[in-house]
């Protein structure tokens, strides 16, 4: 069997699953969609997910 990035996003992304972490398709979360969660491809941190996640850990 040969290794290519879609064997190993797969298997990320059922590990993540089995985590308990959500997985989202990312055009439904891209740019100019109703779900956007940004402006541009150029935004790396998602901003609002960043500041969620320091929130639920600031009230721990």
């Amino acid at each position: 069997m040969s290794l290519n990035e879609s064997i190993v996003e797969d298997a990320a992304l059922e590990w993540f699953g089995e985590l308990g972490y959500a997985v989202g398709h990312g055009p439904h979360i891209a740019p100019g969609e109703p779900a956007a969660e940004r402006d541009s491809f150029g935004e790396v941190v998602l901003a609002g997910r960043l500041r969620e996640a320091i929130r639920r850990l600031n009230l721990r």
